[in-house]
């Protein structure tokens, strides 16, 4: 049996990997092999845009274990912040959390309650529920503006109204088990391109432009001249041919895009890991590499200013040029001097995830679909939600896997 994976990121690794011993597989990449954990390389590796992981990733921590890799990867305190007014305030410990002046205790307390309540609530009764009307309604005016809009720009940009709040619920419910002093994260030391290379070896990945040529139902699949039984397509849905996204009764799933600095520099910016900025600013986190990884890795401090646009949105379709200008004027509100800065690479992605949207949990695409022996999976699959993640992918291409194993009697 002869199997093609459009996509080489985590989830076509992943559903490689699970197929490679069932069937003769070849995985298909038009840009990036590793998608959105691809890396800048250097004389070290670091990836285009900030990642980390988290100790109940099972699928993660388990396909590391599997390729031997267990040995590089560290557990850190990562520390917080939150900038207001290019004032940063540290985040971690209950007496920073009682300082921060822009909560009363009553707000704090609120917050505390909020986030124990959210473990134990059904989010998906909330789909239908706009983010912002959802904070309002529950917390508040003030906790909405001095806390949580902030966080929702910094994570959708100009889409944050669109969020559903099934989305905030599920996330502060998965994510609310922080230790005292900051969040526990977890690295490769040395950047996660060793788990790319490990997954990609033995497998077959051809580079270029890709273009499903025939598709025929209960038929066979041609794609570059070659025939397969079966196509696993872990690519954004809005790549596909608009005919076969029709003909797969795909939903209207709206995407939004990253645009990411990455900085080399003299010295660090701040102490932490991961700064909130709630200035009106070109980006949304400051995210500082070498405050979580030893210095001596790199040989240079390494920050991210990370922001969120769309496909069609005036920030994704600025030149490289204009970006580097547009962050280095923001970038120095925090001190940042052009003599500090060694270099700047800008990295984007068009489809870099699904906008979580009011009634999304209903578009969450199945791996089937209507077409026999033709597959979705990644990031609008249920694993993906609602944390978009390293863990979440690899999770999808191993059920996609397990699914069409199941339906050709591989198993």
């Amino acid at each position: 049996m002869k199997v093609a994976i459009i996509g080489a990121g985590l989830t076509g690794l992943s559903a490689a990997l699970n197929l490679k011993e069932f069937a003769k597989v070849k995985v298909f990449e038009g840009e990036n092999v590793g998608g959105l954990a691809a890396s800048y390389c250097k004389n070290y590796c670091i990836e285009k845009f900030y990642h980390h992981c988290f100790r109940q990733d099972a699928e993660l921590l388990k396909l590391i274990k599997e390729l031997k890799l267990s040995n590089k990867l560290v557990w850190r305190i990562a520390r917080v912040g939150y900038a207001v007014d290019s004032k940063i305030y540290p985040l971690n410990t209950p007496f920073e959390i009682l300082r921060f002046p822009y909560l009363s205790l009553y707000d704090k307390l609120k917050l505390a309650m909020f986030t124990i309540k959210s473990r134990k609530r059904d989010y998906v009764l909330e789909d239908n529920k706009g983010v912002v009307d959802g904070i309002k309604e529950e917390l508040g005016e003030k906790l909405l503006n001095n806390f949580f809009m902030p966080l929702l720009k910094s994570k959708f940009g100009e889409n944050y109204k669109e969020v559903s709040y099934a989305w905030l619920l599920a996330r502060v419910s998965i994510r609310s088990n922080r230790k005292h002093g900051g969040e526990e994260l977890g690295y490769l030391r040395h950047g996660f391109h060793q788990l790319i290379e490990k997954m990609g070896e033995d497998v077959d990945v051809n580079r270029g432009e890709i273009k499903l040529e025939k598709l025929e139902k209960f038929g066979r699949f041609l794609l570059k001249g070659e025939e397969f039984d079966a196509v696993i397509y872990t690519a954004p849905i809005p790549e596909l041919d608009e005919k076969l996204r029709s003909a797969l009764n795909l939903p209207n799933i709206k995407y939004q895009s990253s645009v990411c600095a990455l900085i080399g520099l003299k010295d660090k910016i701040t102490d932490i890991y991961w700064t909130n900025v709630k200035d009106e600013l070109v980006f949304g986190a400051l995210i500082e590499h070498t405050n979580f990884m030893p210095l001596e890795d790199y040989g240079e401090h390494l920050a991210y200013l990370a922001s969120y646009s769309t496909p069609e949105g005036w920030l994704f379709n600025k030149s490289e040029d204009e970006l580097k200008k547009l962050y280095m004027k923001d970038a120095k509100r925090f001190g940042v001097d052009e003599k500090n800065i060694k270099w700047i690479k800008i990295f984007k992605a068009k489809y870099s995830g699904p906008i979580f949207e009011k009634g999304y949990t209903k578009k969450i695409t199945d791996y089937r679909t209507p077409v026999k022996g033709f597959y979705i999976a990644g990031m609008t699959s249920k694993p993906n939600y609602p944390e978009r993640s390293m863990n979440g992918s690899i999770k999808a291409g191993r059920e996609v896997a397990e699914v069409l194993k199941s339906d050709f009697g591989l198993i």
